[in-house]
């Protein structure tokens, strides 16, 4: 999932200002391939375990003025729509943990990308990621 410039960002009920994009990431934790007598190819492909990650990447012309460090947790929640119209809007909300603060100096000001874990809200059956159409 790819959101540019959505329109309000939470984290832990605090806003975050000047967030240009947001993507979500799901990656295989533990994949489990089998082979058949039938040829070279695979007969069976699951993925019973996933990841999932977000990136949080914003500009700001002067200092950040939440901070935000590794190990802090909260729900992520961002509103987003198609061409920043009320069509297709929707209302996405993220359980995680965050894993990385990246901080740096690019044109139009300060950049930080910000790396979360997701995580599942029931101890893992439930998908971290919850979508509400508004």
């Amino acid at each position: 999932m790819l959101v540019l410039r959505p329109e309000t960002v939470r984290f832990d009920g605090e806003p975050w200002a000047g967030v240009d994009a947001i993507t979500v990431e799901r990656t295989a934790a533990r994949a489990v391939t089998e082979f058949g007598d039938l040829g070279p190819f695979a007969a069976f492909a699951d993925v019973p375990e996933q990841n999932v990650t977000v990136q949080v990447a914003a500009v700001s012309e002067r200092a950040w003025a939440e901070p935000v460090q590794p190990g802090d947790t909260g729900d992520l929640v961002f509103e987003a729509s198609l061409g920043r119209t009320d069509a297709g809007r929707s209302r996405v909300t993220v359980a995680c943990v965050v894993t990385r603060v990246k901080q740096d100096w690019r044109v139009g000001g300060a950049g930080r990308v910000v790396t979360l874990a997701a995580v599942s809200a029931d101890g893992g059956s439930a998908d971290p990621v919850q979508i509400e159409e508004l």
